[in-house]
């Protein structure tokens, strides 16, 4: 598959690879005949994996070798420092999922309310408004 194609399956823009090749972040992939990019299943799921721990905010320079061993199976060298720093993003996805799962339980509680709500409702039902937002209306 061509860049365009890799780009839109990872959800990283063509430009953000070209420059993560360039940087040795990521692998570059073979050429094909007319000098065009070919990327594989495995540059595939390196590229979602990076486009995934970049949101989680891991700077390049420790991308860079978790993604040598997601593409390669090789560490020998980076096992040391790798664990530490896979630990430690480990513990932030779970993090965010939590904050995620609570974040969507919110969303749900008001969703159920609205579809429960009749044309004629005023409030939200289910949904306790704050006191301090009814503090801060104005009176009629």
């Amino acid at each position: 598959m061509n860049i365009q194609q890799a780009a839109q399956a990872s959800g990283l823009p063509p430009d953000t690879i070209r420059f993560y090749e360039r940087k040795g972040v990521l692998p570059r992939p073979p050429r094909q005949g007319n000098g065009y990019r070919d990327y594989t299943s495995e540059h595939l799921a390196t590229l979602s994996l990076a486009n995934g721990l970049r949101t989680l905010g891991m700077p390049l320079e420790q991308l860079s070798g978790v993604l040598q061993v997601a593409h390669d199976g090789t560490c020998h060298e980076l096992r040391d420092t790798m664990l530490p720093t896979l630990v430690e993003m480990v513990e932030e996805v779970d993090r965010r999922m939590t904050e995620l799962r609570a974040t969507r339980a919110g969303l749900d509680r008001i969703l159920s309310g609205l579809r429960e709500m009749d044309a004629r409702d005023e409030h939200v039902p289910g949904i306790d408004g704050c006191g301090c937002v009814r503090l801060a209306s104005p009176r009629e």
